[in-house]
């Protein structure tokens, strides 16, 4: 028997609705028909067992989905803003292989770390920070909550790290860093985040920073930039150095 549509539910959809206009709900329409369809594929649930391993692993909240509409983001940003899917933990590995880094050298940022997965990993190589960046407070609580698991049962060799507001606001360690971002959010924020990263270049041009841009739908934006050069790409994953200089 169908089950009736309950009040909650018409709340969230008025909520997902509200401030959009026909254009923007037709890519919302568009966005979520495509992550529907790569959800069903063969290497998508081969990907969603071993996520489900993860957490039956450390016993964490991972893997669960959480659409937009289910957060709390104001319409501002929920238009340039993605739902939350963690990243699997092969990408975190293949990522670093491309770059060809030792982990121990960088403090590693995840932008719009969602549940924090991806930060409990780069926890665990260790890198020398792990920090996770997350607009969200409901997925910051989350991301949090599993990092104290985490830690109590032994996977993390260094303490993460989560810091909550729009990633635009930012601002990044001292230090090399190696920044981590899957397809997150839209272009505006994007360019808010690389200005920060440029402006920290410019503070000490020494310093290398990298970003490992994942499924990267704005990948155009970063490379036209001219303080970044694209370094290689595979796997859907495109490695960017901020290589901002200075004229004598």
């Amino acid at each position: 028997m169908p089950q009736p549509i309950t009040s909650s539910y018409l709340a969230r959809l008025k909520q997902g609705l509200a401030g959009r206009s026909p254009a923007q709900l037709g890519q919302a329409a568009v966005k979520t028909g495509l992550a529907l369809m790569k959800r069903v594929t063969p290497a998508a649930r081969a990907a969603t067992r071993a996520d489900q391993a993860f957490d039956r692993q450390w016993g964490t909240d991972t893997s669960r989905q959480i659409g937009m509409n289910a957060l709390d983001f104001p319409v501002t940003l929920k238009n340039d803003s993605f739902h939350y899917q963690a990243s699997g933990a092969h990408v975190l590995d293949e990522a670093v292989a491309l770059a060809g880094i030792d982990p121990a050298d960088y403090a590693f940022i995840d932008y719009g770390c969602g549940k924090g997965r991806v930060v409990l990993l780069a926890a665990a190589k260790p890198f020398a920070r792990a920090i996770g960046v997350e607009y969200s407070a409901l997925l910051t609580d989350i991301a949090e909550a599993n990092s104290t698991i985490f830690v109590q049962r032994g996977g993390a060799k260094v303490l993460p790290e989560f810091w909550q507001g729009n990633a635009a606001d930012y601002a990044p360690p001292a230090g090399a860093l190696f920044c981590y971002l899957y397809n997150s959010f839209g272009a505006a924020i994007l360019r808010g985040c690389l200005d920060r990263l440029e402006a920290a270049k410019a503070q000490d041009p020494s310093r290398p920073i990298l970003l490992a841009y994942i499924n990267p739908q704005f990948g155009d934006a970063v490379s036209a930039r001219p303080t970044w050069r694209e370094r290689t790409a595979a796997n859907d994953i495109c490695l960017f150095e901020c290589v901002v200089r200075f004229d004598p």
